[in-house]
C-alpha cells in the first residue's frame, strides 16, 4: 500500500506536461484498446438537439506501427457525413451503410499522425466494427445509443522517438465542437498518455525504446526513469507547454520564452502557404509579428526606469532539437509540433541592476498562465506564476539585490620598484684632475702649484654634482621574489576574468584596462567582445566559477628579453565556468599554458603580452537546475 501511494504521488507530479506526458494508473495497467470497447461519454444539449461530438481514440504504439482504435457515435454520421432522417425520422439502412463506409476516408483525412519532422505518416483502415443496423433503420433520436469502432494502422520504418497526433474532425467555423479523448500506450511499457484534443489541436508524445519502464517497476526504478527522461530533454519535457526563464544578471535581464507554434497561431495571425508547415521564407514575417506583439507589452523596469527590450533571438525549432541554446539551422517547421524560442534582453543604463520588476499582462484562452523560473545573481532560484486569474499587482515579479552581491571594483596593482643600482661618472672632476696634471707638466713653477691646487679642489668639490649616472655594470638590479611575482601575476590575471562581470562593452573595456595595457588591451577586448556577441547568439549566461593555478614561475632574467623592471611569468591554470540557458547548465573546465609579459605602466603593473602555448578542455557536462 505504501509503495502504491508513493508511486501515485510521483506520477501525480508528472502529468500530461511531463517528459512523455505520462498518466499512469495501477488500476488500468492494460491498454485501453486491448479492453472491450465501452461507450464514450457524451454531452447532450437540454433541447435534445445535436450533441457535442466526442470521439475516443486509443493508440497502441509498437516499434513498427501505431494501431489507432477510434470509437464514434452513430450521431457523428449525421454531423460529418450529412445523413438526413426520412419522413419517419429514421436514418435508412442504406444511408447508414454509406455513412459508415465514407467515414473510413474521413477519419484517415481528419486524424493525422506526424513524425519528428512533422511529415504525415500514411495510414490505412484495417478493420471496422459497425453497430447493428435494424431493417427499418435507426431513429435520429436514438443515434447516440449506437457506436462503431474503426481500427487504423500507421506503419514506421524505424521505432519513432516522437509522434504528433492531430485531430481536425471539425473546422473552427463548425457549429458543433468535436472533442477527442485520446489515450496513447507504448508497447512493452507501463506508460499511458492521456489528453483531450479540441478541433485543430495537436499533442506530441516522446517514446524511449531503450529505457522502457514496466508495470512491475519499483518506486526507485520509476524515479530513475523519470530523471533520465528529464535529462534526455534537458528539462524541456512538454511539447505543448509555454516555458519561461527569467535571468537577472548584474547588468541585464533576459527573458527566455519557448512557445509552441500551435499556441502562437491562436494568438497571432500566423499565415503559411502550407497549413501544416511554416517555410523558411515565411518565418521573418512571423518574427515581425512577435516583435510587434512583445515590444511594448509586459513592462520591465530596472532601478525604477522602464527599459525597452532588445530581441536577441527569435528562432524556430523542430522536435529534433533539445538544446535551445544551439543556433537552429534554418528549416521548415511543423505547425503541429514546432516551437519558437524568443529571447528578450533588457540592459540597464546604470552601473548595475539594484532592483527590477517584470510584468506579464497578455493572456489568451490557450495561454492563461505562465510558470516562470527566475534565476538571479549570485545564485538564487525562484518560481513565479503569471496568471490572468491573479490581481494585477500579483502579476508583477519584484526583485531586489543585496548590495554585497554586486560586482566589486577591481583594484589596480601598484608597481613599487627598488631603484636600479647606478654608477656615477664625475665628468667635471675628471676635467679638473686633467687640468691639474697638465699644469704640473707645462706651467712655470711659480703658477704650477697654484693652478694644480685649485684644480684639485674643484675636482673634489664637483665629484658628484658635475657628472652623470649610468647603470652599474657590475651590480645587478634587485629582482622581484618569486612570491611577489606570483602575487602580482595572479591579481592581474584574475582581473582579466572578472572584467566579464561588468556586462556592458564600455565597462568591460574600462575594467580590463586596470589589468592590461598596450596592444594586448585591444586584442583581449576584441576577443571578449566577440565572446559576448556569441553569448547573445546562443542566448547563454557565462560565468567564471573558479580559477585554479596548477603551477607558475617567473622566468629568469637571463632567459628573457623583457627590459627590467618588467618580467615574464609562465603559468598553467584551469578555469571552471558555466554557460546557462533555458533552465540547464553546461559546465566546462579548460586548462591553459601561457607566458605573460608584465610591465609597469603609470605607476601600476599591467599585463602587456600573452602567448598561449597550449589549451585543452579537460571536463564537460550538462546538468539541470
Amino acid at each position: 500500500m505504501a509503495a502504491t501511494t508513493s508511486r501515485s504521488l510521483i506520477l501525480a507530479g508528472f502529468r500530461v506536461n511531463s517528459c512523455i506526458a505520462v498518466l499512469f494508473s495501477w488500476i488500468f495497467l492494460i491498454p485501453a484498446l486491448l479492453l472491450p470497447a465501452t461507450a464514450p461519454a457524451t454531452v447532450t444539449e437540454s433541447t435534445g438537439q445535436h450533441p457535442i461530438s466526442v470521439t475516443e481514440a486509443s493508440i497502441f504504439v509498437t516499434r513498427s506501427k501505431a494501431i489507432v482504435r477510434i470509437q464514434m457515435f452513430a450521431e457523428d454520421l449525421i454531423l460529418f457525413q450529412g445523413l438526413e432522417p426520412n419522413d419517419q425520422d429514421r436514418i435508412s439502412p442504406d444511408d447508414l451503410k454509406r455513412g459508415l463506409a465514407d467515414h473510413r476516408a474521413f477519419l484517415l483525412e481528419r486524424v493525422t499522425l506526424r513524425d519528428a519532422k512533422g511529415e504525415p505518416i500514411k495510414g490505412e483502415v484495417t478493420d471496422v466494427k459497425p453497430f447493428e443496423i435494424p431493417a427499418d433503420g435507426i431513429l435520429s433520436t436514438d443515434m447516440m445509443l449506437h457506436t462503431a469502432t474503426y481500427e487504423l494502422e500507421f506503419p514506421f520504418s524505424d521505432p519513432p522517438e516522437f509522434l504528433t497526433i492531430q485531430q481536425d474532425m471539425s473546422d473552427e467555423n463548425f457549429i458543433i465542437p468535436s472533442e477527442m479523448k485520446l489515450t496513447v500506450h507504448q508497447s512493452g511499457t507501463a506508460l499511458n498518455y492521456t489528453e483531450s484534443l479540441l478541433p485543430g489541436a495537436s499533442t506530441t508524445v516522446r517514446f524511449d525504446w531503450e529505457q522502457a519502464i514496466t508495470d512491475d517497476a519499483s518506486d526507485a526504478e520509476w524515479e530513475t526513469w523519470f530523471s533520465k527522461q528529464r535529462d534526455a530533454t534537458l528539462g524541456i519535457t512538454s511539447y505543448s507547454s509555454v516555458y519561461s526563464f527569467v535571468y537577472i544578471e548584474p547588468n541585464e535581464i533576459r527573458h527566455e520564452i519557448l512557445i509552441p507554434l500551435a499556441t502562437l497561431k491562436t494568438i497571432l495571425p500566423v499565415k503559411s502557404r502550407d497549413p501544416s508547415f511554416i517555410e523558411i521564407d515565411e518565418q521573418e514575417l512571423i518574427r515581425t509579428l512577435i516583435r510587434d506583439w512583445l515590444r511594448d507589452e509586459n513592462p520591465v523596469t530596472m532601478n525604477g526606469t522602464r527599459i525597452t527590450p532588445e530581441f536577441s533571438r527569435i528562432d524556430f525549432y523542430g522536435l529534433d532539437l533539445r538544446d535551445f541554446a544551439a543556433q537552429a539551422a534554418e528549416q521548415k517547421v511543423s505547425l503541429a509540433s514546432g516551437r519558437v524560442g524568443i529571447i528578450l534582453r533588457y540592459r540597464t543604463p546604470d552601473d548595475a541592476v539594484h532592483d527590477a520588476t517584470v510584468t506579464w499582462e497578455k493572456y489568451y484562452s490557450t495561454m492563461n498562465k505562465i510558470q516562470s523560473v527566475v534565476i538571479s545573481y549570485p545564485d538564487r532560484i525562484d518560481r513565479f506564476e503569471f496568471s490572468k486569474f491573479n490581481k494585477a499587482i500579483d502579476n508583477v515579479l519584484t526583485w531586489t539585490c543585496d548590495p554585497d552581491s554586486l560586482p566589486q571594483p577591481i583594484q589596480s596593482v601598484a608597481s613599487t620598484i627598488v631603484p636600479r643600482p647606478e654608477l656615477v661618472i664625475p665628468i667635471g672632476s675628471l676635467v679638473c684632475l686633467g687640468i691639474a696634471f697638465t699644469s704640473l707638466r707645462i706651467l712655470k713653477s711659480s703658477v704650477r702649484l697654484l693652478v694644480s691646487g685649485a684644480a684639485l679642489i674643484l675636482a673634489m668639490a664637483g665629484w658628484r654634482s658635475a657628472g652623470f649616472a649610468i647603470d652599474h655594470p657590475w651590480q645587478p638590479p634587485a629582482e622581484l621574489s618569486d612570491e611577489n611575482a606570483t602575487e602580482i601575476f595572479q591579481k592581474l590575471h584574475q582581473g582579466v576574468y572578472r572584467s566579464l562581470d561588468f556586462g556592458s562593452e564600455d565597462r568591460v573595456y574600462d575594467v580590463l584596462a586596470t589589468s592590461v595595457d598596450g596592444t594586448l588591451l585591444e586584442k583581449l577586448y576584441l576577443q571578449l567582445h566577440q565572446s559576448l556577441e556569441m553569448r547573445e547568439q546562443s542566448g547563454a549566461v557565462a560565468r567564471i566559477q573558479s580559477i585554479k593555478y596548477d603551477n607558475g614561475k617567473q622566468t629568469t632574467r637571463s632567459s628573457t628579453t623583457v627590459p627590467w623592471p618588467g618580467f615574464e611569468y609562465n603559468s598553467t591554470w584551469t578555469v571552471a565556468g558555466t554557460v546557462e540557458h533555458w533552465g540547464h547548465i553546461h559546465e566546462r573546465q579548460n586548462r591553459f599554458d601561457a607566458v605573460f609579459t608584465i610591465e609597469p605602466r603609470d605607476g601600476n603593473w599591467k599585463i602587456t603580452r600573452m602567448d598561449i602555448a597550449n589549451q585543452q578542455q579537460i571536463a564537460a557536462k550538462t546538468r539541470l537546475r
